[in-house]
């Protein structure tokens, strides 16, 4: 057993703790509460670890990144314009470097570590970030992405899909990380997945209970495509022959055309969410789905801002995500946190922390072991410095601490970046 005290302890489910205290037994968390209720039901004796003026709280979540795409963070990619950024990301993954891609994988992870990040849900196409996570402290959620618009492939897609998932399965450094990792299907988005592919897809997950991450109303574009065939993204696919002879768009709006395929659920992720009309809000909300926004990405790419007031008052849970360093600078969620409160002013520090930790971690399936700082949860727990005389940790943590220490509690210590 160990016993740590610190000047603040942000559970995120139930009120703040000032001079709060942790009991931590085999790794999990036994007992949270004031220092003076903690210590007075210890045994005589017991050591209590004091991190001094500090806050304590759960290591945050990373509800969607590509940590498959962290090599194109060295690439000259344009922003500003969504369109342009696909096309040129598209033209650079055709030439892209095996081992180039390995390594910036493995340095994204270090440092999203580093910064605090416990759990993620990471989205790729080609199943090698798998081994990567497995060997790190992450927890994740690994989506094996699908996409095409052929729906006479849709079975064939589904079946390589899962031989690759099996395979995947196999592999020794998965196998070692037991329950820290779960591996699942999804499709990109509703405009780059065929009718029977997302429906195959959502009756998987329905089956299996597992979620879905979804790439849902990022860009105007994208609404465009699906209500009529128009805009910039039609003229893309007809430029890469992407949709085929037989694909019509659907003439309604993303979240709809999921919504009327099953693929909308309290175990969806809808990732960005920026381009909802009233109907859409409805959709999502009746759904239980979770929209994960990410602000710097939708700033990066021009795509607008997620109507993150709106969703929280019609009762839509929000997490966050940083997206791929295709788009965005870093994979700091205490960045992205301070990002989407400068979106949204009104945005309390305590409602952005929650959609950094419990939020994700729910959407993610991780809820029970990961997100809150709770009796029978996993003590997956991070530490931030507060400066002698600030007596806010909402102050420091929205102004993106400089230094973030992960709680060891098998060594009893402090690690990580700046320890």
């Amino acid at each position: 057993m160990q016993v740590y005290a610190a000047r603040h302890i942000l559970p995120v489910t139930s009120p703040a703790r000032r001079d709060g205290a942790i009991v931590v037994s085999d790794g999990r968390i036994s007992r949270v509460g004031t220092r003076a209720e903690i210590e007075a039901g210890l045994p005589d004796g017991t050591p209590v670890h004091d991190l001094g003026t500090a806050i304590v709280l759960p290591g945050l979540v990373n509800a969607h990144t590509h940590l498959e795409l962290s090599w194109l963070g060295e690439q000259p990619l344009p922003h500003g314009d969504y369109v342009d950024w696909l096309r040129a990301l598209l033209e650079l993954r055709e030439r892209s470097d095996a081992t180039r891609a390995v390594e910036a994988a493995e340095r994204a992870i270090r440092f999203a570590v580093d910064r605090g990040t416990v759990a993620v849900g990471d989205v790729g196409n080609e199943g090698w970030v798998a081994p990567l996570v497995a060997r790190s402290s992450l927890h994740a959620v690994l989506f094996h992405e699908l996409y095409g618009l052929e729906t006479d492939r849709a079975e064939a897609t589904v079946a390589r899909a899962v031989e690759t998932m099996e395979l995947l399965a196999t592999d020794e450094d998965v196998v070692a990380a037991g329950s820290r990792l779960c591996l699942a299907l999804t499709p990109h988005a509703p405009h780059t997945t065929s009718t029977p592919l997302l429906r195959a897809l959502a009756g998987r997950a329905a089956a299996s209970g597992e979620p879905l991450s979804i790439h849902v109303a990022e860009s105007a574009a994208e609404v465009s495509l699906l209500n009529d065939g128009s805009g910039k993204l039609a003229d893309l696919f007809r430029e890469r022959a992407f949709a085929g002879g037989d694909w019509k768009p659907p003439g309604r709006s993303p979240v709809e055309h999921l919504k009327r395929l099953g693929a909308l659920s309290a175990n969806t992720l809808a990732v960005h969410c920026v381009h909802l009309d009233q109907l859409d809000r409805s959709n999502l909300q009746s759904s239980r789905a979770t929209v994960v926004t990410c602000p710097r990405s939708n700033a990066a790419l021009g795509v607008g801002i997620a109507p993150v007031p709106e969703l929280m008052r019609e009762g839509i849970p929000v997490a966050v995500g940083t997206d791929s360093l295709a788009s965005a600078p870093d994979l700091d969620m205490f960045a992205e946190v301070c990002a989407l409160r400068q979106q949204h002013p009104d945005l309390s520090p305590a409602a952005a922390l929650r959609m950094a930790t419990i939020n994700g971690a729910r959407a993610l399936g991780l809820g029970e072991r990961l997100g809150s700082i709770e009796a029978g949860k996993l003590a997956e727990l991070i530490v931030v410095p507060c400066p002698a005389g600030t007596e806010d940790p909402w102050e420091v943590l929205c102004a993106s601490p400089e230094r973030v220490l992960r709680l060891d509690v098998a060594a009893s210590e402090l690690a990580g970046a700046g320890s």
